[in-house]
């Protein structure tokens, strides 16, 4: 059995470097902690002037040996601020899958500007250009003209055009979102935005790269916060979808933030204290459950993900674990009143 995992893991990895219907972004469970990942608009959209954050995925635990990783890392902050405001930012990803150590990096610079269309209501346009590398470990790959019928002979030539080759491509890349953000009222605010990646449609495939090409991505997603009057508690429901390519999800559930301790009058959000649980639904694929406690700007959060898809008999319902960590700085003490979802 555990040498059959290897193979399905094996023919997956293959599949994702050498088939266009393979082709799938990385994609993140909490993913309205940090929504500059899916659309470069949101840069600037949060409290105070900068936010750090970092996150670190692990899934397919019982699928592979080498469980695919995740990680990331980014800085985004606003400047020029006089209602309407520009926001930039830095991004990094690493992503390493399977046993051919298949892995994704990528670097982006998102850019925006939000224009005040009236008071706690802001309409912005992104801009993101990327640098975007693939490098596949083909030596570490197994085949099945390899299987002696006990183990894996990597002596034995597959003749296969990727054998024994340690493989890499660089491209540029570009995305674009646009981004609304308002106060309903008092006790309601929302967040809704779209964005396209992967603009440029850059070649990817190792061999023959005139023939396959990274799918354009198309993503949408939104946030609301709902306060509830004289009480400690807060509904946050938020969903992100994408199509790309063939390829297709949609994440929705909603977290509820118990405020532990009050922000004060003079430092607002930065004097708060609370925790967030949260439950998910990625259709077809997951079920997710988060805890995120926050103080005084710094906030960890954990996830974990149930795999309910047609994998269960191989994973033994075991998805992806996902940590993170945030930290939001004020340089002036005020801004937007609070510009961010969050």
């Amino acid at each position: 059995m555990k040498n059959m995992k290897k193979i399905l893991i094996g023919l997956f990895t293959i599949g994702l470097v050498s088939a266009a219907t393979a082709q799938q972004d990385k994609h993140f469970s909490m993913f309205a902690e940090s929504p500059v990942y899916l659309n470069p608009a949101t840069a600037g959209f949060s409290p105070g002037q900068m936010q750090l954050f970092t996150n670190f995925r692990m899934q397919w635990l019982t699928v592979s040996d080498n469980p695919y990783r995740t990680i990331s890392a980014s800085v985004d902050w606003r400047m020029l601020d006089r209602g309407s405001f520009m926001g930039m930012g830095v991004n990094f990803y690493n992503d390493v899958a399977g046993d051919g150590q298949y892995m994704v990096n990528e670097v982006t610079v998102p850019i925006n500007y939000a224009i005040e269309l009236s008071k706690d209501n802001h309409l912005a346009l992104g801009l993101q250009p990327a640098w975007y590398s693939r490098t596949l470990l083909s030596s570490n790959l197994t085949w099945d003209n390899q299987w002696t019928g006990t183990s894996f002979d990597q002596g034995i030539s597959p003749n296969e055009n990727l054998y024994g080759q340690n493989l890499n491509i660089s491209k540029f890349d570009l995305s674009a979102g646009i981004h609304w953000y308002a106060h309903l009222n008092k006790q309601m605010r929302i967040s809704l935005g779209l964005a396209g990646h992967h603009l440029t449609k850059q070649q990817i495939q190792f061999i023959d790269t005139n023939e396959d090409k990274l799918f354009r991505k198309l993503t949408v997603h939104g946030q609301m916060v709902i306060d509830k009057t004289n009480s400690n508690v807060s509904i946050r429901p938020a969903f992100f979808g994408f199509v790309q390519g063939p390829n297709m999800a949609l994440t929705l559930g909603s977290n509820f933030k118990f405020l532990l301790r009050g922000a004060s009058r003079v430092t607002g959000y930065f004097n708060e204290m609370s925790l967030s649980l949260g439950t998910y639904y990625r259709i077809g694929d997951a079920a997710i459950v988060n805890l995120i406690f926050d103080i005084s700007g710094f906030s960890v959060g954990a996830a974990y993900d149930f795999n309910i898809s047609g994998l269960t008999p191989a994973t033994a319902g075991v998805g992806g674990f996902e940590f993170f960590l945030r930290y939001r700085l004020s340089f002036q003490g005020k801004g937007l009143g609070n510009p961010s979802i969050h």
